[in-house]
C-alpha cells in the first residue's frame, strides 16, 4: 500500500492546482441570485385612484370652508325693518330667523326712516345724560358718525370743555324728542326738536332747568352698509349743520345765563 501512495505522489503527470481565494469569493458572489420583483398593475391603479380621491377631497374641503367663512361674514341680503313713529328699526335678517308677524320682503334700500332713527339715537346718546353710562353713551354716539365728523366734534368739545363741565357739575339730563323730520332742501339732512331737562349741582346747590334744542344733522351713506356702529341703518352722521337753544327756562334758582352750550357744532364734511 505504501508503494502505491508513493507512486501517485511522485508522478509527474498529475499536477496540483491551487485556486486563489479572491477568485473563490467572486465565484460565490456570482452564484447568489436576487429575485426580480414586479408590482401588480392593479395595485398601481388603486394607488393612483386613492391619490386622486384624496386630492379631490382636500379641494372640496377647502371650498366648503371658504363658502362657510363667506356665509358667516357676509352682510345680510335680506333685512326686516319695523316702521315706527320714531323711525325704522331692524328686527331681523336672513342670517337670524327671528321674524314674526306680517312680513313684507323687499330689496334692502335704506331710506328716510333709517335716517330719522339714526338721528334720534344719536341725539339720545349725547343729550340723555346718565353719569353711570355717560362714557359708553358718548362712545356709541361717536361710532354713529363718520371718522372725520367724530374727530371734529371731539376736538371742538375738548376746546370748550363742555364734557368736563358736565362731569364736574354732576349733570343728569332727560331727553324728550319732540319732532324728527327730513329736511326739504337736502334729503341727507335731518332736523330734530327736543326738550332737555337738566339737573346739576353748582357750588353745592342743586339746580334744575329745562331747555328746547333745535338742530340739524348732516348724514352720509355708509359704505359698510348696515352695521352695529350705525345702528343697522346704512348711514352715518357727518356732523351738526346748525343748532339753536330755545326757551332756556330756569327752575329752582337756576341762572339761565350760566347754562353751557348743548354741544359744539361740528361742521359736516363735504359730500364725496
Amino acid at each position: 500500500m505504501s508503494a502505491i501512495v508513493e507512486t501517485l505522489t511522485n508522478s509527474p503527470d498529475i499536477a496540483v492546482v491551487e485556486t486563489p481565494a479572491d477568485e473563490i469569493k467572486s465565484e460565490e458572489q456570482e452564484a447568489i441570485y436576487y429575485p426580480i420583483t414586479q408590482r401588480d398593475p392593479n395595485d398601481v391603479r388603486t394607488i393612483l385612484r386613492l391619490a386622486v380621491a384624496a386630492l379631490a377631497f382636500a379641494v372640496l374641503s377647502l371650498t366648503l370652508a371658504g363658502l362657510l367663512v363667506y356665509k358667516l361674514t357676509r352682510s345680510a341680503s335680506l333685512v326686516v325693518v319695523e316702521r315706527t313713529p320714531e323711525g325704522d328699526r331692524v328686527v331681523g335678517d336672513d342670517q337670524h330667523y327671528t321674524m314674526s308677524g306680517p312680513v313684507q320682503v323687499l330689496s334692502d334700500k335704506p331710506g328716510d326712516g333709517d335716517k330719522k332713527y339714526l338721528a334720534a339715537k344719536w341725539a339720545e346718546s349725547f343729550f340723555q345724560i346718565d353719569p353711570r353710562t355717560r362714557r359708553a353713551d358718548i362712545v356709541r354716539g361717536l361710532k354713529m358718525m363718520t371718522p372725520e365728523g367724530a374727530v371734529a366734534l371731539v376736538t371742538q368739545v375738548k376746546q370748550s370743555g363742555e364734557w368736563e363741565t358736565q362731569q364736574r357739575e354732576e349733570w343728569q339730563a332727560v331727553w324728550k324728542p319732540q319732532a324728527v323730520t327730513i329736511s326739504g332742501d337736502d334729503p341727507y339732512k335731518v332736523q330734530l326738536i327736543g326738550q332737555q331737562e337738566i339737573s346739576k349741582t353748582i357750588g353745592g346747590v342743586a339746580q334744575h332747568n329745562s331747555r328746547q334744542l333745535v338742530f340739524t344733522l348732516a348724514l352720509r351713506p355708509d359704505t359698510a352698509k348696515r352695521t352695529e356702529d350705525n345702528q343697522n341703518t346704512g348711514f352715518r352722521i357727518a356732523g351738526i349743520a346748525e343748532m339753536k337753544i330755545l326757551a332756556d327756562q330756569g327752575v329752582a334758582g337756576t341762572d339761565s345765563a350760566s347754562s353751557q352750550p348743548a354741544i359744539s357744532v361740528a361742521p359736516p364734511q363735504p359730500k364725496q
